[in-house]
């Protein structure tokens, strides 16, 4: 019995889950679009013909990203803030996730010792990533396509984590039973904590 066809096929699934991930996340982080409000301005009192005065108020918008803050009015220079926390921690877990989908792609669940780098790699991402979004939320409003986009990267980190997980379990099982002589004697398969009994 082989589990290669199908946890091949769960392994590429999980690359590209974490690869895409990589991809939204890396757009989030280059562009400047997290936060976007609309922000108004005083305006000048306008008197009207039966002595009313009204006042004018203009409405310009602001956009946040990690790196600079912007608004909509004219001959207004963005402002720089870099948002260093956040920057960091989502790009740690960006390259996390993006070393554990290279790895997936290279059968590493096959290799004994070393198959459940993987799922710890995608769990450290999720978590990096998590963290700075947060940082930020705790700052600002999440309301922009950055954001949202970083979340979407973040969701399917997390969706990559609980299958690379479980087919690393399974491989890990079934070297057990394997290297047990289970499969050369013809026995059937008895957990360990029984002993053969």
């Amino acid at each position: 019995m082989s589990l290669d066809p199908l946890f091949r096929r769960m392994s590429m699934m999980v690359a590209m889950f974490a690869f895409i991930g990589v991809v939204l996340g890396g757009i989030a982080l280059l562009t400047n679009y997290w936060t976007m409000e609309n922000v108004s301005s005083p305006g000048m009192p306008i008197p009207t013909a039966n002595g009313t005065v009204v006042i004018n108020e203009k409405f310009d918008w602001t956009w946040n990203g990690l790196f600079y803050m912007c608004t909509s009015r004219a001959n207004v220079a963005c402002m720089r803030r870099f948002w260093t926390t956040t920057f960091v921690l989502c790009l740690l877990g960006l390259m996390c996730l993006l070393v554990g989908g290279i790895f997936s792609i290279w059968e590493m669940f096959k290799t004994s010792d070393r198959r459940f780098a993987i799922p710890m790699l995608h769990f450290v991402a999720c978590v990096l990533m998590t963290a700075g979004l947060f940082d930020y939320g705790s700052m600002a409003r999440l309301n922009s396509h950055s954001s949202r986009s970083m979340i979407s990267a973040i969701v399917f980190a997390y969706a990559a984590l609980p299958i690379s997980a479980f087919i690393a379990g399974r491989y890990s099982a079934y070297d057990r039973y394997v290297n047990n002589g289970h499969v050369h004697n013809g026995q059937k398969y008895v957990p360990a904590s029984t002993n053969g009994n």
